[in-house]
């Protein structure tokens, strides 16, 4: 893919999106963040190009709290080309790199220009039949090296990663909640305690979630990134009592054993596991635990 990346002040005022009831979800989820986040954390607002909404670059942010938005809008800029698109394209390209990417109402009004840097990503030749894919991202993240604009790739491609048959990875995120952590079958009497219970399923849920991509994405690395040492070295006492080796086993080799538990075959027609066999691993160290109490 090629980058060009270029920094202009966008005037938002000719085709800035209406904040409706749709696109009022994007600064509410600013401003919770802003207000339950440790102000030492830093983040960085990810959205497609729903979120591209002057009302979202104007709200007010401390100073480590940055946007990453895909664009939408060709809109006007202070530059002699008067308008995004052309004048990101004339930019000076900063780099090729590779990244693996998921298959798969407008209403002028004046407002004050706002700066931004503009990131324009380009698909060099299609893996398959179509148009190249090109990404035209708005963000307060610096891109003035090629590796600060590649980490903005980085961050905006994990957002659009895709489940097994096509689900979003928010769509995965409630099977789970539903069908694995099983958050409608919970007969609790108050409010307060099914908040604490979806509290700590969303906790399992994320983590189910991040081995399930991580083994897709990363599968010979080292499952060191995303098991703790008595839980690689649980599994290898399961599945392989003999061997002595230091070494662990990749992150394809720790998922597929977890999935084991759960009642993956891990047949060579099997593909890879999904978030359904893969919660068993906690249990089965707690239990370890509770066995070496006195």
């Amino acid at each position: 893919m090629g980058k060009r990346a270029g920094e202009g002040s966008p005037d938002f005022g000719q085709s800035s999106r209406q904040c409706d009831q749709e696109s009022q979800r994007w600064l509410d989820t600013l401003s919770a963040a802003e207000q339950e986040i440790d102000d030492s954390v830093y983040v960085v607002h990810v959205g497609n190009r729903e979120a591209d909404i002057y009302d979202l670059f104007v709200q007010p942010r401390r100073s480590n709290s940055q946007l990453l938005i895909r664009a939408e809008d060709n809109r006007k800029v202070q530059h002699e080309l008067n308008y995004l698109i052309p004048t990101i394209e004339q930019a000076p390209v900063l780099g090729e790199q590779t990244i693996a990417v998921p298959c798969h109402h407008k209403q002028p009004k004046s407002c004050e220009s706002v700066t931004l840097n503009v990131l324009l990503v380009e698909e060099a030749t299609s893996p398959t039949e179509g148009k190249p894919i090109p990404w035209l991202l708005l963000t307060t993240l610096p891109i003035d090296t090629f590796e600060q604009a590649w980490l903005c790739v980085r961050w905006y491609s994990l957002r659009g990663l895709y489940a097994c048959g096509g689900a979003k990875p928010y769509e995965r995120f409630h099977f789970t909640l539903k069908s694995g952590c099983r958050i409608e079958h919970l007969q609790l009497e108050t409010a307060q305690r099914l908040l604490k219970a979806l509290a700590t399923s969303s906790i399992v849920d994320w983590r189910l979630t991040w081995l399930t991509y991580a083994a897709r994405l990363a599968p010979d690395e080292p499952c060191t990134a995303i098991l703790k040492p008595a839980e690689w070295k649980l599994l290898r006492r399961k599945f392989e009592p003999k061997n002595r080796s230091k070494k662990p086993p990749t992150i394809r080799q720790a998922v597929r054993q977890i999935a084991q538990l759960g009642g993956f075959l891990a047949r060579k027609g099997d593909g890879e596991p999904g978030l359904k066999t893969l919660g068993v691993l906690h249990h089965l160290l707690e239990g370890l635990q509770l066995a070496a109490k006195p």
